[in-house]
């Protein structure tokens, strides 16, 4: 069983990954304008939902974490956002109050951390339509940073947990193939997958070369652009499915 709200004490958007996060969401934000979704789900949305970014479409947010869902309302005042459904509870204990009606659900960042992400995917299936979009993000088990800790002896397998994973209660390290299978295997159907940024080096490492100018955003603006090339090798890992129809 996860602890919320420790995690949330933990999981605080500094270093490297202040970066990483703008490149999750970019991604998400070009996902949303190429398919023009009227009303959108947002499972979790941590310390930056995504509405502030996006006019006048509805969103539905379902955020665990106290902290993060005060500061979700809090956004919600401050932007003067009436379109804004927002519940202060865990996705399974809600799903049930909810209605097939959106155009996409946005998964972004949590799949691995679930403890039955089987089970958390037929609660998504249970409020999908024929024609919505589910998109699903996680970290890249062949990531170049671990493909080289494996090399380097600090793992012994990529698809271990690392010391940062443990210490983000994370129950999962997928790569496309288990993460296309997973979904599929649970009532989905993959339509397009993909990968976000291309990272070289662990999230310490990367930091420190932009602290000292061996990097800076224009590079990091090429990696995001490397992902679209080699996505296998991606940080994080993508797919956008919907909702498996039956054969005849």
């Amino acid at each position: 069983m996860r602890d919320i709200e420790n995690y949330a004490d933990r999981y605080v958007v500094q270093g490297f990954e202040s970066y990483k996060v703008q490149y999750r969401r970019r991604k998400i934000l070009e996902i949303i304008k190429k398919y023009q979704p009227k009303k959108i789900l947002e499972i979790g949305c941590g310390k930056d939902p995504l509405f502030k970014y996006i006019e006048d479409i509805p969103f539905t947010i379902i955020e665990p974490a106290r902290e993060f869902y005060e500061e979700a309302m809090s956004k919600i005042t401050f932007f003067c956002k009436e379109n804004i459904v927002l519940y202060h509870a865990f996705f399974e204990d809600i799903v049930d109050k909810l209605f097939p009606e959106y155009d996409m659900i946005i998964c972004a960042g949590l799949l691995h951390e679930v403890e039955h992400p089987d089970h958390f995917i037929n609660n998504i299936v249970k409020v999908c339509n024929k024609n919505t979009i589910v998109h699903i993000n996680v970290p890249n088990a062949n990531s170049i940073h671990r493909l080289l800790g494996k090399e380097m002896g600090i793992l012994k397998d990529v698809h271990d947990m690392s010391e940062n994973n443990i210490v983000l209660q994370q129950n999962s390290v997928f790569d496309k193939n288990s993460l296309n299978k997973i979904v599929m295997d649970n009532g989905l159907e993959v339509f397009e997958d993909g990968a976000i940024f291309m990272k070289p080096f662990s999230h310490i490492q990367m930091y420190k070369m932009m602290q000292y100018g061996i990097l800076d955003e224009v590079v990091l603006d090429g990696l995001y652009m490397l992902g679209e090339h080699i996505p296998e090798f991606g940080s994080e890992i993508y797919v956008n499915c919907k909702i498996k129809v039956a054969e005849k």
